[in-house]
């Protein structure tokens, strides 16, 4: 077996062949091992590989968006001879509009420690450098998507979540929410979740939500949804003795609801629960059962290109630490484009 002098200098040698070994920046991921790691993120997710990617290089990345939301045709022919062309005014000129969202990253952090016997195994496989990539990207990715999904800078604190309170996610920064929950003096549920026909009148309410001129192609969009709203949806299915009902209960078929499929987040589990409070219920925060009705090609979430991971050595504890750190964020193209469903919360605004 090979000391641990040995084993340290064939670690220094395989970490080489991670990250850029240049003076200024001897921790960045190569190209190859980013594209990697990005592929390792979106793989342990669901939302995000469907999402539009963006490699960041710069801190912060404009997301434009620019169109026509109104008629832009005119008649080219004059009211009293139908036949006779006409110029069109300036007044009649068509002028598109232009937005512009953010990408800013925020800065996250995680820490690997791996024991000398480990890293000898691994070392010794030939494939030291795919299996810390993969080690990072797999467990970054399913943070990152709760980060993108459910950050919430708004209403929550550092001291109520040290991550989800940098920035906003998409929950927070869509610009359509309907709620599920009454609280007297306030705005009136849009669904009631005590319902026979929960989830399908979630869906329905959903889809009146949004404004009609984004929907399209509805193939293009999805509902993303927790386990409880994905199993409910499977047993409406399936109690109506339909042949569809059947292979949804005995089958593992995609699900859809008017064409757009339904589909389940693992990590909408991680929202945080609601307290069985009229206070809980109308505090403007993320969090609860939630559902996303969005098209994927809308969301967009970029990375910071210099991704780093540092290798610091505890000697006493025969143990090495991997320090991971990225830069990232999400946004929209169009906010307006999608609907968010706090099944557990109740609608903010005091009725009149």
């Amino acid at each position: 077996m090979e000391t641990n002098v040995e084993l340290l200098a064939r670690l220094d040698a395989a970490f080489k062949g991670i990250v850029e070994v240049g003076t200024l920046a001897d921790s960045i991921l190569q190209p190859l091992k980013f594209d990697k790691f990005i592929r390792q993120v979106e793989a342990s997710t669901v939302i995000v590989p469907e999402a539009r990617f963006i490699k960041m290089m710069s801190n912060k990345v404009d997301i434009d968006r620019t169109g026509f939301v109104s008629r832009i045709l005119k008649s080219g022919k004059t009211a009293a001879q139908g036949t006779v062309n006409r110029a069109l005014t300036a007044a009649e000129f068509s002028n598109p509009s232009f937005n512009t969202n953010e990408l800013s990253t925020e800065e996250l952090q995680a820490i690997a420690s791996l024991r000398d016997d480990a890293l000898r195994r691994n070392i010794e496989k030939g494939n030291f450098e795919d299996t810390l990539v993969s080690l990072f990207g797999e467990a970054a990715g399913r943070d990152l998507e709760e980060f993108f999904i459910l950050a919430d800078h708004t209403g929550l604190t550092f001291a109520d979540d040290d991550v989800l309170s940098q920035t906003d996610g998409w929950c927070r920064k869509s610009a359509n929410k309907i709620y599920g929950q009454n609280v007297t003096g306030y705005a009136a549920r849009d669904f009631n979740p005590a319902d026979d026909e929960y989830p399908e009148n979630m869906f329905n309410a959903m889809l009146q939500a949004l404004p009609k001129q984004y929907l399209g192609n509805v193939g293009d969009w999805r509902f993303w949804v927790n386990w409880a709203v994905f199993d409910g949806y499977r047993d409406i299915l399936r109690a109506r003795g339909t042949a569809l009902g059947d292979s949804a209960q005995a089958s593992n078929i995609p699900l859809y609801f008017k064409g757009i499929p339904v589909k389940y987040v693992p990590i909408l589990e991680r929202a945080r629960t609601v307290a069985a409070t009229d206070e809980a219920k109308t505090a403007d925060i993320i969090e609860g059962q939630i559902g996303i009705l969005g098209n994927p090609d809308n969301m967009v979430w970029g990375m910071f290109h210099e991704v780093a991971i540092e290798k610091e050595r505890e000697a006493k504890l025969r143990r090495t630490d991997f320090v991971l750190t990225l830069e990232s964020d999400s946004h929209f193209e169009d906010e307006n484009a999608c609907v968010v469903a706090l099944i557990d919360k109740c609608n903010p605004t005091e009725s009149s």
